[in-house]
């Protein structure tokens, strides 16, 4: 029976899209595991001893507590140890250099390359770690995961030695059972953004826009999210009236109700890999606006209103669209919930499962 090792040091990490995909692949995992579509392997996740973040209850996967160290230094000095039997897979973005040069057995997911596309959003030595990293990791992983054929291209345009290892599986959303009887009626309605609070999101398009907006009449927007240490620093003034900042917000029940109840989602992002809210909010029947960068346009497909994410006036224009006109924003809920249903996490599973087995019958 093969062992696999799975890199659990993101439970001990802050949420963002990296920590959501890793806990829901897992998950689902564990899922396939129950049903026995998984069969002839052993998977552990190692976790540092550090306090974990997000809670993680498997059934059929087994969570070990290793090593003396956290962070950096206990991925990149004590897992290659405790991982050295079998295949390691390393589901955010990097890896020990100890198991990338010496031969392990290695699966990577890398996200996205938004360090190099977009740096001013990163802290320096943030930069420099990944600028070293990655590149051993698409090199010498024996393959490697990405969300997007929009990540495909940007990884291949910088690393094209990478093309022979390189596998598109894209990432899933809310189930239906996640979705049922979370609807939240009444209030205000508002105008929601959820993600992390950093440049390349374009926070500063949409308090543009929101200001904009607030000129012609009331629109309250809902900014969910926070700013991790590893971005760098973003100013938000959060004195406007029309506008309500939830900080960050894991519950996945908490977040679907304010999917549900607002009258739209605005994600105007500079570069995306994927795009999880969007895609959440198309899940729970919201009107999108979205950028037309990255790979947004591939995820949403004609299931969203696409906007100018460097010009704030195009991005109130196109809110306001959706906003006054229940036609268009019925219209968009329907083929939403229809794009939706193309990403599950037992998909996203089962082919994240057959590159594992392709590598370990290498």
């Amino acid at each position: 029976m093969a062992d696999i090792s799975i890199n659990a040091r993101f439970l001990t990490q802050p949420m963002t899209g990296v920590q959501r995909y890793a806990l829901e692949l897992i998950k689902a995992f564990d899922v396939l595991i129950e049903m026995g579509e998984i069969k002839g392997c052993k998977f552990e996740l190692l976790v540092p001893p550090c306090k974990p973040l997000h809670p993680l209850t498997l059934r059929n996967i087994p969570i070990r507590r290793v090593g003396f160290f956290c962070g950096y230094m206990w991925e990149q000095l004590e897992l290659p140890f405790y991982a050295r039997k079998g295949l390691l897979f390393c589901p955010g973005n990097i890896a020990p250099f100890v198991s990338l040069l010496y031969g392990q057995k290695m699966l990577v997911t890398v996200h996205d390359l938004s360090y190099l596309y977009f740096p001013e959003a990163y802290s320096l030595l943030f930069k420099l770690f990944y600028k070293t990293v990655v590149p051993l990791v698409l090199k010498n992983a024996n393959a490697v995961i990405t969300v997007s054929n929009s990540a495909k291209d940007s990884i291949l345009n910088r690393y094209g030695y990478a093309r022979d290892r390189l596998h598109v599986i894209p990432n899933g959303v809310f189930s239906k059972n996640n979705i049922l009887d979370k609807k939240a009626k009444g209030g205000y309605p508002f105008v929601l953004y959820v993600g992390s609070l950093n440049k390349r999101k374009n926070l500063d398009g949409i308090l543009n826009a929101a200001k904009l907006l607030n000129e012609k009449g009331k629109v309250r927007f809902v900014i969910v999210g926070a700013c991790e240490k590893i971005f760098s620093s973003l100013k938000l003034d959060s004195s406007a009236s029309y506008i309500d900042f939830k900080g960050q917000i894991d519950d996945v029940e908490d977040l679907i109700k304010l999917y549900r109840s607002a009258s739209c989602f605005v994600f105007p992002s500079f570069y995306e890999s994927f795009g999880f809210p969007p895609l959440e909010a198309m899940a729970c029947g919201c009107p999108v606006v979205v950028s037309n960068a990255g790979s947004l346009p591939e995820i949403c497909g004609d299931a969203a209103v696409y906007c100018d994410p460097f010009n704030a006036n195009d991005i109130a224009e196109k809110i306001m669209l959706v906003i006054t006109n229940e036609t268009l924003q019925e219209e968009l809920r329907q083929k939403g919930m229809a794009q939706a249903k193309k990403f599950s996490w037992e998909r996203c599973a089962r082919e994240t499962f057959a590159v594992i087995e392709k590598v370990l019958n290498k």
